[in-house]
């Protein structure tokens, strides 16, 4: 959108082939008065007349829209008692009569995920939003007197405008947190991203840009939360995720689920297949290595459950060739490891369904990282001053020193960081270039944001200031993985487990319906320990509300698991096959040398068979890898 008639149209018709993964099934284009809305279609619903962008004839407002609204019959239901009129059955007509009507207020009725925008011929506005929790992407720059938006990078990094400039403090944070995003800023220098829950407004000749949230979760003190009975939250949860999962069973098109083996998939495969009538089948996924498979739970769980589930076996020597295409269908570095076996499982998926249920979310929502947010516990028990020379150290003392490393922690910040990073500030300042170490003034921009973050979350209990942290940091992440991976199979993900009244619930519950001892005697065992130790004895029960109240639906051995993440091995095999791909990536990269110091990056690779390295080796290879694809540049 721009104030010259003149419209890129070139470069708007390469964004839609860049996204056609996205959209297979249709385009459209609508161009006038300066302004133009591509759209590449995933039909679900309403397959024949749902083609985008749509326009409204009594109005002339416009729409594109990426997602899904589940509540769509409901407010068509209202519409028509205002007289509405409406010629097709999509969501995407009930969302642009909405908008049309009632404006951007319409945003609170809305149930989805879901990234749109809105134009408004009659007061020349471009209006954009983005679902409460950011399960749909969408980027946007002001750049050369253009406003330019798009679901993918790869879309916008079609636009000349846009350039291929790499956003430093953005990259020296995806080092430490596989983050493609530090708050609204991207990797790529310009391009921002609409944060989760927030809209926007371009308005006027010259394009004024502004943003706003309209939804956010809860921030309470302990004393703010409710007071309410342990069993009466696990009744409430039940009946909420169950409202969930009806809800996004909507679908024209076959669908079908992810089963992992773990709690939170047993849960949402339970639930959906009830409520399908056990028509509901799912998709597994693994390596044949030790350690690393879960093909016992999945099929506990299928069994439990009478569901069907196909297995999908990965082969190792394939990872190479589907992280460099992951990379490239996103425009971005691939995020964790895991994300491209879903992109297999994807793909293996797409040959019955089209829509695929994921159980993505709950970790963030009930609390199932056990070290991130138990630490809290260590950081409430540490000094915040250092002791005194010849002073004796206490019980909680010495826990913290075997995690780390100290014994005072002046802030919240501190166990975050040492336990969150993949990368640690020490192992950066040898790696990069004395240039790059400069110009980011000690990560000033990361600490910097993360200070006002956390700040945000002062009131809270440490555990709470921690949740909160991820659920604005790791799930808007982890969302985005779910969405790239899936789409790039041309596979539409969606996750119950954030639907924004589950969400708004957990987060005004106490910390210890999420993480708590076992019992008494586990408590009295855990005096000594910190996080960590008390975990790997098997002190402490996450999630606890999810637990109980599934606990008749999912087998008791998956009620019992602990947490495994879906783990991929590469940090083994960097010592092994991927390290030609490691060597090839950062070698040839215009990164190696600018951004890392070469001398430093060889060593990493010359000791890839060392954990130690495989851990640093995964997020330099990406960077390295989407540098070499994309062509951007320092």
């Amino acid at each position: 959108m721009n104030g010259n008639p003149a419209v890129p149209l070139a470069s708007v018709r390469l964004a839609m082939d860049a996204m056609r993964r996205r959209g297979p099934d249709g385009e459209g284009l609508f161009s006038a008065n300066g302004i133009a809305l591509g759209h590449t279609r995933l039909a679900v619903i309403d397959i024949e007349t749902g083609a985008q962008p749509m326009t409204d004839p009594e109005t002339g407002c416009v729409l594109v829209f990426n997602g899904e609204i589940y509540n769509y019959r409901d407010i068509r239901r209202s519409l028509d008692a205002e007289g509405i009129p409406f010629v097709t059955h999509s969501d995407t007509e009930v969302l642009l009569k909405a908008l049309a009507r009632w404006g951007t207020g319409c945003l609170e009725k809305l149930s989805g995920m879901f990234a749109f925008a809105f134009y408004n011929p009659a007061e020349k506005t471009l209006f954009l939003a983005r679902d409460r929790a950011g399960v749909k992407p969408l980027f946007y720059s002001v750049a050369g007197g253009s406003f330019i938006f798009a679901s993918s990078m790869k879309a916008m990094l079609c636009f000349d405008a846009v350039g291929k400039s790499a956003d430093l403090d953005v990259c020296s944070h995806y080092l430490a947190t596989l983050r493609t995003t530090m708050g609204a800023r991207t990797l790529v220098r310009g391009v921002s991203t609409l944060l989760p829950g927030e809209c926007l407004e371009v308005s006027g000749a010259a394009g004024r840009v502004k943003t706003r949230k309209y939804w956010d979760f809860p921030v309470l003190t302990p004393s703010e939360k409710p007071n309410i009975p342990f069993e009466r939250a696990c009744e409430t949860v039940s009946s909420l995720f169950a409202d969930s999962v009806k809800e996004q069973l909507v679908s024209d098109v076959p669908l079908g689920g992810f089963l992992s083996g773990g709690l939170d998939s047993a849960v949402l495969s339970s639930l959906a297949a009830e409520l399908t009538g056990h028509k509901f089948d799912a998709y597994g996924t693994g390596y044949d290595l030790d350690g690393y498979s879960e093909w016992p739970y999945i099929r506990m769980a299928a069994a439990f459950n009478n569901m069907r589930c196909k297995e999908v076996r990965l082969v190792p020597e394939q990872y190479p060739e589907a992280w460099a295409f992951l990379t490239d269908e996103k425009g971005l570095p691939v995020s964790t490891p895991n994300e491209i076996p879903i992109m297999h499982l994807a793909s293996a998926l797409k040959n019955d369904f089209t829509v695929a249920l994921s159980g993505e979310g709950a970790d963030e929502v009930f609390g199932g990282y056990v070290l991130s947010y138990f630490s809290a516990r260590d950081y409430d028990r540490a000094r915040r001053v250092p002791p005194q020379p010849g002073e004796q150290l206490t019980v909680a003392d010495r826990a913290a020193m075997r995690l780390y490393r100290q014994v005072c922690m002046e802030d919240r910040l501190t166990p975050y960081f040492i336990l969150n990073s993949w990368i640690s500030p020490a192992q950066k300042s040898r790696l990069l270039t004395p240039e790059s170490l400069g110009a980011l003034k000690g990560d000033e921009a990361m600490l910097d944001y993360y200070t006002d973050l956390a700040g945000k979350f002062s009131g809270c209990s440490t555990f709470d200031c921690y949740m909160h942290m991820h659920a604005r940091i790791n799930l808007e992440g982890l969302l985005f993985r779910v969405d790239s991976s899936t789409m790039a199979a041309s596979v539409e993900g969606r996750v119950p487990y954030t639907d924004h009244r589950l969400m708004e619930f957990a987060f005004t519950m106490p910390d210890f319906f999420k993480i708590r001892w076992k019992d008494d005697a586990a408590m009295d065992a855990g005096e000594a320990m910190n996080a960590r130790e008390a975990d790997a004895a098997g002190l402490l029960e996450s999630k606890a509300l999810l637990r109980r109240a599934f606990a008749g639906r999912v087998p008791p051995d998956i009620v019992a698991r602990p947490k495994m993440s879906f783990p991929v091995p590469v940090r083994e095999w960097f010592g092994g096959f991927l390290r030609e791909t490691a060597s090839k990536h950062i070698m040839e990269s215009k990164f190696c040398g600018t951004l890392f110091d070469r001398e430093q990056a060889g060593r990493l690779i010359a000791c890839a068979e060392l954990p130690q390295s495989g851990h640093v080796l995964w997020p330099v290879t990406s960077l390295c890898m989407w540098q070499n694809i994309t062509g951007v540049s320092l």
